[in-house]
């Protein structure tokens, strides 16, 4: 196993979103000129949006969605009970009782099924997300300027009003958004590679005590 377990590793993500939510409601400007937006933006040559510079830009509804989803990670994280704390369980009450820990879990459905509980769930959220955040950081990276009508809108009513007059999809692709979307594919992947390692830990432990 990784030196971070999975829960390490999902609760420094929930307080990451919650430092993101506040610098893009009280300081955006930190987050959309941050060297890693600009590096990555310029290496893959993804135009900076500028919609997102407007003052009416939803950096506030964007920094309460982060919240939000921090709360449930962390609420998800800390009331689910991992594999280890039910084998924990298990082998507490082994004084009380001459099945070993191992046979327990066989012999009670109930103590079987809340064991892999947590793992299954955030091996669902994980490759979900991961699947999410691929598909927008590839929509974002693929598409060129015609793909979005920008081209055409420009050349007919002029820079100023083709802002006006771009869609929503035109104001996901930026910089700062796909520099979100890549942290998370490749975070989540770390969770889903973390999680299918302590599986196999405690596959083993159990294996162990079998014998």
């Amino acid at each position: 196993m990784g030196l971070l377990s999975s829960t390490t590793l999902i609760k420094g993500h929930a307080f990451f979103l919650f430092v993101l939510a506040v610098y893009l409601t009280r300081s955006p400007d930190v987050v959309t000129e941050s060297d890693v937006v600009f590096m990555l933006g310029e290496v893959l040559q993804i135009d900076a949006a500028p919609s997102l510079s407007r003052p009416q830009s939803p950096f506030a509804l964007c920094g309460i969605l982060l919240v939000a989803d921090a709360l449930v990670d962390l609420v998800l994280v800390t009331k689910i009970p991992q594999m280890n704390e039910v084998i924990a369980m298990a082998a507490a009450a082994r004084s009380q009782s001459p099945v070993p820990v191992a046979g327990a879990l066989r012999m009670n459905p109930f103590l079987a099924r809340l064991a892999s509980l947590y793992s299954e769930i955030w091996t669902l959220l994980s490759a979900s997300r991961f699947c999410l955040f691929f598909a927008i950081s590839f929509f974002i990276y693929q598409s060129k300027p015609s793909a979005w009508g920008v081209d055409d809108t420009r050349s007919a009513l002029g820079y100023g009003a083709a802002q006006e007059a771009a869609s929503g999809l035109d104001q996901l692709k930026n910089r700062v958004i796909f520099t979100y979307g890549f942290m998370e594919m490749m975070f989540w992947l770390w969770i889903y590679l973390t999680l299918r390692e302590e599986r196999q830990e405690v596959a083993t432990r159990i294996a162990e005590r079998d014998q």
